[in-house]
């Protein structure tokens, strides 16, 4: 009699791996998504805040995430209203390689960066990667916005990294000396009005005083006339009386 056992267990084997195939799939089909959910998507991230005009503050520039890791990139960042705040300088960590000068606009309100990773110190998976840090001076009082107007970041591997970018808020607050200025001015302007106020009440008393004053020398003007009048009528009758005595 022959012993089928070896063959029935290769059977069982069989017929058992395309289940369990098709099971690894699901489970690897279901694996890949929550991987890739896993891993952020880069991103550039611009950490302002508010600063008093006349003051400086220091704008970390950030890489959240560096999947396939960092070989370099070009960055240029505005302000949208320079009146408001400006770029004044801007300088890169030391892991970085200096690849240029920033260059910042006459105006202050585009700074160019751009660095690279030549000793590979940024490895794939890293996060929270410092780019550069960027030197926000306030000019006056008010509200402006920096954003990333252009950007090209490379992977390790020459693979391009197409970062998402947000704009980021910067709130100016006026300096004490300017918020000192307008007070005084303020303070200037009242004390001129009400000088100006003393004044015209001042005149307007004169002018009924001088019309008073006329009125009285209206009234008595003609009583000295009278009397002179008088005085040479009482004069021509004593002549004319004087003439007929003999």
């Amino acid at each position: 009699m022959t012993d089928d056992s070896p063959l029935s267990i290769r059977g069982c084997v069989r017929t058992a791996g395309t289940p369990l195939a098709l099971v690894a799939l699901v489970l690897l089909a279901g694996t890949v998504p929550a991987l890739a959910a896993g891993q952020s998507t880069p991103a550039i991230s611009i950490e302002t805040g508010s600063v008093a005009a006349g003051e400086t503050m220091a704008v970390p520039v950030v890489l959240t995430s560096a999947p396939d890791g960092l070989a370099g990139y070009q960055l240029e960042l505005s302000v949208d209203d320079p009146a408001v705040a400006r770029f004044e300088n801007a300088s890169y960590p030391d892991r970085l390689g200096l690849t240029t000068d920033p260059v910042i606009s006459s105006d202050g309100g585009t700074v160019t960066l751009e660095a690279a990773d030549l000793d590979g110190q940024i490895e794939p998976g890293a996060s929270d990667v410092p780019l550069a840090t960027v030197q926000l001076t306030g000019v006056a009082g008010g509200e402006t916005q920096v954003t990333v107007a252009s950007s090209q970041v490379d992977a390790d591997g020459g693979g391009v990294v197409e970062p998402a970018t947000e704009p980021t808020a910067v709130a100016v607050s006026p300096s004490a000396s300017t918020e000192t200025a307008t007070a005084m001015t303020d303070a200037s302007s009242s004390a001129s009005e009400s000088t100006a106020e003393s004044a015209g009440t001042a005149n307007a008393a004169g002018t009924t005083a001088d019309s008073g004053d006329r009125s009285t020398t209206s009234a008595n003007g003609p009583l000295p006339i009278a009397l002179a009048i008088a005085a040479l009528a009482a004069v021509a009758a004593l002549a004319a009386r004087t003439s007929r005595q003999p």
